[in-house]
């Protein structure tokens, strides 16, 4: 049960953050289709994982190969880049286009995606029960495209597709980082150190990129003026969310994971329309959307 627990917080940590990420891109609208904290959260991430790492010491056992750690580092630098830099950019992306509410039900695709990959990369298999809950969160993904959208873009068609796009992008990228992490886990079993050398990804990631593009180095220059009160919000919570990820895949199968924080659409919506008032409350065919996601997953989750 540890590891669903550290899955459930990790849920309400990234619900939060998208309902965050939503006030942030209106706060300040210049940001929204550029960076709006994800360089900020980065950062937080590794100085979150680095004082844990430290607070925890090496509780696990290293492998006294050279080989394994080896394979286990490169593993987290993957799963790294592929959640911290990519995945955080396609979601801040997708929330500034459509909401959070909408691109949570987007994000519902990362189990299939997760299913799909950890069943040919490792070696994990599921039920027929569990493929037609994996069904059923396709089905909510596929109503949800067909609501309009109520959105104050010029063009709420487009913002509908671009936030399709950057959603489906977003769970591809969590998904493979899952799968990533998990692999590196199995060789060494620190997930403190894993969340660490992650997020020492991304930082080494802007740097090199700053070094190339001059939007990465205005990103990095305006670190502190372009951060405000809801970017640190957002880099709080979505640190502690992906932090309480990894020690959630140190303990259960990559699928379960993916499945529990599924509770991050109800977090998302409770915050986003009711607490912060970001956007509007969401329609019956949405909330109906998001009932049947979290049924298909729960299907996934009594399929062990």
């Amino acid at each position: 049960m540890i590891g669903e627990a550290f899955a459930a917080l990790s849920a309400v940590c990234y619900g939060f953050s998208g309902a965050a990420i939503a006030k942030g891109a209106k706060a300040r609208p210049a940001t929204a289709g550029t960076d709006n904290g994800v360089f900020l959260s980065v950062l937080v991430t590794t100085v979150f994982s680095a004082v844990l790492w430290a607070v925890l010491g090496t509780h696990e056992t290293w492998p006294a190969q050279r080989a394994p750690i080896a394979m286990a580092i490169a593993a987290f630098v993957v799963a790294g880049l592929l959640a911290t830099v990519l995945g955080r950019l396609a979601n801040f992306r997708a929330i500034a286009a459509v909401g959070a509410i909408r691109a949570s039900l987007f994000r519902r695709l990362i189990p299939v995606f997760s299913a799909f990959l950890a069943f040919f990369l490792l070696g994990e298999r599921y039920s027929p029960m569990a493929l037609g809950g994996m069904a059923l969160v396709l089905c909510s993904v596929a109503l949800t495209l067909k609501t309009p959208a109520r959105s104050q873009a010029p063009n709420p068609g487009k913002a509908l597709s671009q936030g399709l796009i950057f959603g489906v992008l977003c769970a591809v990228f969590y998904a493979g980082s899952y799968v990533a992490r998990k692999f590196g886990i199995g060789f060494l079993p620190d997930a403190a150190f894993g969340t660490l050398v992650g997020a020492l990804g991304g930082v080494a990631f802007y740097a090199l990129a700053a070094t190339l593009s001059s939007h990465y180095r205005q990103i990095i220059r305006s670190l502190w003026q372009s951060s405000g009160p809801w970017q640190w919000a957002t880099a709080v919570s979505i640190s502690m969310g992906q932090i309480s990820l990894v020690f959630a895949l140190a303990h259960t199968k990559v699928a379960h994971v993916a499945i529990i924080s599924s509770l991050e659409i109800f977090v998302g919506i409770y915050f986003a329309a009711f607490v912060l008032g970001s956007e509007e409350r969401p329609g019956a065919k949405i909330l109906f959307a998001a009932t049947l996601a979290t049924i298909g997953m729960g299907i996934v989750a009594a399929s062990k």
